[in-house]
């Protein structure tokens, strides 16, 4: 069995990340409870915009708003759903309603970013 152990693993330059190659991974994701934020990775801040409508900036913009595949999932058992609006490169928005009383509703909210990062 081999080990690897680094603190640091950059490109070949050594001026940089390393590229994910043939490789599909969320780039950007938020958990939002109805009471607000909850966790979050390449969010930097996050707009409540009214009831069941928010608004989330990304730390690392995706290439442009078409490359910006925002999934959003609806965290209850009820009749909720979400859906998602790419802004611009680096926002998104969600939208989240009551499905049975035909209304915006805040509810906890699960969506992630997939697409290619600037």
């Amino acid at each position: 069995m081999s080990e690897i152990r680094a603190t640091t693993i950059s490109d070949a330059a050594g001026t940089g990340p390393i590229a994910l190659t043939k490789q599909s991974a969320a780039k950007a994701w938020v958990y939002q409870s109805s009471g607000g934020l909850v966790e979050s990775f390449n969010m930097s801040s996050h707009v409540d915009n009214s009831t069941g409508n928010s608004s989330y900036n990304l730390t690392s913009a995706m290439v442009s708003t078409n490359g910006q595949i925002p999934i959003p999932t609806c965290r209850t058992s009820d009749d909720r759903n979400a859906s998602t609006l790419p802004n611009s490169a680096s926002q998104f928005t969600v939208y989240s309603r009551d499905v049975s009383a035909n209304a915006m509703e805040d509810s906890n909210i699960l969506a992630t970013v997939h697409g290619d990062l600037a």
